[in-house]
């Protein structure tokens, strides 16, 4: 991934966090909003016919109102359980002290907007809310006895405190699933480009291995070319015949090492065509160098240039299928077959392993991993048993991706 990929990356991060703060930013804001408008509302439902005759009465909903308001303009971080107990404690002591002046004022309706505030509190204060809503609808019911008890009206009361409070724990719920959602998409998009860096890797030592080989082998057949041509030289001079002779095996190690250049040339420039098949050979040579498991790769037909999601699900798949085969399998013998046909990619898997298809296959993490990826981008995965034993894998991923589904 290169500098210039990465950087439009992050830019792209920080503005899709910046849209998720601003949206949360508003979301608090209506969410504020919908109590204070329930609040005012509320207050203005059981305002006073003539209201100019009951001016106390109007002074006393005005300061509950006020209360009231200012607890849901408060910053939902702001609260605690011991908070939650002082605005009860101080708004039923002001309630009787005014019961107490004013015998028939305030009514049992003044607290239940404090229901509806328990309510909608954060429901990690559940335990504490619930029980102040319980001392609540005790107070309201007190005051019922002495004003007259409405059984129907404590009821709404108690059916109104439990519906807020469930939808609170619902939003609640969702706000946290999105959470949720918000760190899993960040997580994966560090996964997928994990595995572009872990296939970079791998290109990269199958480059190395490739360089190995050139210097390996041609270097050999040039150090032979050379030791051959002095020895002809000196041999000219002497027997010419034999000299002459010289010139064909010289002609032959000649013609060997530029067969092998050849084979190197075409095998670097298919690797250039594409980062997936180099990093597919490149994660077997790491795997088969580091355990006694041989690994057949082989290409069928030509092979073209796949987009980095197509790669990176490959890629993926045969990494856990390799990882399972050392795990459980008991393999000696792997072979690893790679095809393209009507715009898809097909990799085939098979090992010699104790598998024999007589009892089913345990998908774990691992091989419903490989599924998901599979479907996930719009292809399809078969396990079956291989003759005479051992498991059968056959991956088809489309070439065509959409980046939504990677």
């Amino acid at each position: 991934m290169s500098k210039t990929d990465s950087s439009d990356m992050m830019k792209e991060t920080n503005r899709l966090k910046e849209r998720t703060m601003n949206k949360n930013i508003f979301r608090h804001i209506d969410t504020r909003a919908a109590h204070i408008t329930f609040i005012v509302a509320f207050f203005v439902l059981i305002w006073p016919e003539y209201p100019f005759l009951h001016v106390h009465v109007l002074i006393v909903y005005a300061a509950f109102a006020a209360c009231y308001i200012g607890m849901a303009a408060a910053p939902k971080g702001w609260w605690n359980a011991r908070r939650y107990v002082i605005a009860v404690c101080f708004l039923t002591a002001i309630s009787v002290i005014i019961r107490i002046l004013h015998s028939d004022h305030p009514d049992h309706r003044i607290f239940w907007p404090l229901l509806y505030m328990l309510g909608v509190a954060d429901p990690k204060w559940n335990r504490s809310t619930a029980t102040l809503a319980f001392v609540t609808v005790c107070l309201i019911f007190g005051m019922m006895l002495v004003d007259g008890v409405s059984y129907g009206a404590l009821i709404a009361a108690v059916l109104m405190y439990i519906a807020v409070r469930n939808q609170s724990r619902l939003h609640e719920a969702h706000r946290t699933n999105r959470k949720q959602l918000e760190q899993l998409n960040t997580a994966y998009s560090e996964l997928q480009q994990t595995s572009v860096q872990a296939m970079g890797y791998a290109a990269l030592t199958e480059r190395t291995r490739l360089a190995r080989d050139i210097h390996d082998g041609l270097g050999h057949q040039m150090t032979s070319l050379i030791v051959q041509l002095q020895a002809l030289k000196l041999m000219i001079p002497k027997d010419p015949v034999e000299a002459a002779n010289s010139v064909d095996e010289i002609l032959k190690v000649a013609r060997k090492g530029m067969d092998e250049v050849r084979i190197a040339v075409k095998e670097w420039s298919d690797d250039e065509k594409g980062l997936g098949p180099i990093a597919l050979k490149g994660l077997i040579s790491q795997i088969e160098a580091n355990s006694q498991v041989r690994i057949q790769y082989k290409e069928i037909g030509p092979i073209g240039e796949w987009p980095v999601e197509c790669s990176v699900i490959l890629y993926r798949i045969l990494q856990e299928a390799l990882t399972n085969i050392l795990k459980h399998a008991g393999a000696s013998q792997v072979d690893v077959a790679v095809e393209e046909e009507n715009e898809h990619v097909k990799l085939l898997i098979t090992d010699d392993g104790h598998f024999s298809g007589e009892k089913p296959l345990n998908f774990g993490f691992g091989l419903s991993g490989m599924i998901e990826r599979c479907k996930s981008a719009g292809g399809s995965i078969v396990f079956s048993a291989n003759s005479p034993n051992g498991l059968k894998i056959q991956a088809t991923i489309p070439l065509a991706i959409s980046s939504s589904t990677f």
